[in-house]
C-alpha cells in the first residue's frame, strides 16, 4: 500500500528500498505521511540518540468529553501558565513566613494517585484542624482554602516551611 503511494505520487524513497538518510530526509518523510495519512501537523523531538518526528493526525473538538477532563486536571495560573492544582489556606502567602503543613509529603514533579492533590495550610490552621480533631466547619472556615497551580504551592511550600 505504501509502495503504491510512493508510485503515484512520484515518492521516490518509498519505493526504491533502502537509502542513507539524514535530517532533511526525516522532514521529507513527515511530509509524506501527513499527505498520506491527512494529517494536521507535524513536529520534531530533539533527543540525544535518534530523530524523532510526530505526526499529529486529529485535534479532539474542544467540546470531547477528553478535552474537558484534561482541563478539569490543569489550572490556568496567571504566572505559570496551565498546570496541576493545589489548595492552600488563605494564610499561605510569600510575606511572612507561617509554616507549611501537608496532607501528603511532596515533591515537585511527583506522581498523584487520582484520587490525591496537592494540599497544604499554615501552622495556625494546624492548630485549629488538630484540637478540632480533623477538618470541620470551623477549621474550614478559618482555612478559607483557595485553589492555586502546582508552581506556586512549591515557591509557598519553600518559602512558608522554615519558620
Amino acid at each position: 500500500m505504501v509502495k503504491e503511494f510512493g508510485i503515484e505520487h512520484n515518492y521516490k524513497k518509498l519505493y526504491n528500498g533502502t537509502f542513507p538518510g539524514d535530517e532533511y530526509d526525516g522532514w521529507e518523510l513527515s511530509s509524506i505521511c501527513f499527505d498520506f495519512l491527512k494529517g494536521v501537523g507535524v513536529y520534531k523531538v530533539n533527543t540525544d540518540d535518534l530523530e524523532k518526528y510526530l505526526l499529529v493526525i486529529n485535534v479532539p473538538d474542544e467540546q470531547s468529553s477528553e478535552v474537558k477532563m484534561m482541563k478539569q486536571k490543569k489550572v490556568d495560573c496567571d504566572s505559570h501558565g496551565y498546570s496541576r492544582p493545589a489548595f492552600v489556606c488563605q494564610h499561605l502567602i510569600l510575606e511572612v513566613p507561617k509554616g507549611f503543613e501537608e496532607a501528603l509529603d511532596t515533591y515537585k514533579g511527583m506522581e498523584l494517585e487520582e484520587d490525591e492533590d496537592l494540599q497544604a495550610w499554615c501552622s495556625d490552621c494546624e492548630k485549629v484542624r488538630v484540637e478540632a480533631d480533623g477538618w470541620n466547619e470551623e477549621s474550614e472556615k478559618l482555612a478559607e482554602i483557595t485553589l492555586i497551580c502546582e508552581n506556586c504551592y512549591f515557591e509557598l511550600k519553600e518559602f512558608n516551611k522554615n519558620i
